[in-house]
């Protein structure tokens, strides 16, 4: 009779030792992956509440105006602009334009909010305008313009001047 008690007494151990083998080897993982859906969803539902849409072009001499509003539900701080990409020149030439507030070394660009509200921050409904110095003469043909943010969030447009 004693001889069970001890046998029951060491298979329960064992098993409670293995049970916590097993948990110490799982959890882990199991948090990791947790975190990694949440990080997924959180940069996803951002996606999904940016959007941008090019309304106009024009140009004077080598520079290029395009204005561009949020038409998404979240809003873009000047960080967040900065970090785009700019890329516009003839269709099939086209280069990408680096960010420059002063427009000092062509070819740049740099932005203003036109309808701000006073926070400094691109908010769902306002206007940006881009002006791009391209740093020679833009000459008439098919020009090529796409704006991409931040989070690849991306308009583009094909016009003709």
């Amino acid at each position: 009779m004693s001889e069970s008690v001890i046998t029951v007494s060491i298979i329960t151990i064992a098993c409670v030792v293995c049970a916590a083998m097993l948990v110490n080897a799982i959890f882990p993982e199991v948090n990791r992956a947790t975190s990694s859906v949440i990080s997924s969803s959180a940069n996803l539902g951002e996606r999904i509440e940016t959007s941008v849409d090019i309304i106009a072009e024009a140009n004077e001499s080598s520079y290029e105006y395009v204005w561009a509003k949020n038409t998404g539900t979240s809003q873009l701080a000047a960080s967040q602009i900065e970090k785009s990409d700019i890329f516009f020149g003839k269709v099939g030439h086209f280069q990408r334009i680096s960010y420059n507030a002063s427009l000092s070394s062509a070819p740049c660009w740099k932005y203003t909010i036109e309808n701000d509200n006073g926070n400094n921050r691109w908010d769902t409904g306002e206007t940006v305008n881009i002006t791009i110095d391209f740093g020679s003469e833009i000459t008439a043909g098919d020009y090529y313009v796409k704006i991409v943010l931040y989070n690849s969030i991306s308009d583009e447009d094909t016009f003709s001047i």
